[in-house]
């Protein structure tokens, strides 16, 4: 969802698209190199993606997601950068239209 609110490159979000719908392997370069590109998005547009997530006005929720956001990212950074590769498997992710998946998603170390 960031990758979609975010004005990133269509390769980053085609990345976190591939990468929220299935099991995988990247270079760590690679996956590094996304993740903060993303996170750069984030931090530059906090708070127009903060605006896009509320349901309304005052809702603490979108600040929430927001944050929680940017720590995985930096989760992902700091993993990749003491790898070469990294692997990752997603369970219950239903592709949607646009790449992205629509289920819930689990995230584990492989």
């Amino acid at each position: 969802m960031a990758a979609r609110l975010c004005p990133v490159p269509q390769e980053t979000r085609d990345w976190f698209g591939r990468f929220a719908n299935g099991s995988g392997v990247d270079d760590a370069r690679t996956v590094a190199a996304e993740a903060e590109a993303l996170q750069s998005s984030l931090r530059a547009h906090a708070d127009v993606i903060v605006l896009q997530l509320q349901r309304t006005r005052g809702d603490g929720q979108a600040a929430q997601i927001l944050a929680a956001w940017r720590y995985a990212l930096e989760t992902m950074t700091q993993a990749a950068v003491e790898k070469k590769t990294c692997s990752w498997i997603v369970e219950g992710a239903e592709e949607g239209e646009d790449g992205f998946g629509e289920g819930e998603i689990a995230l584990r170390p492989v």
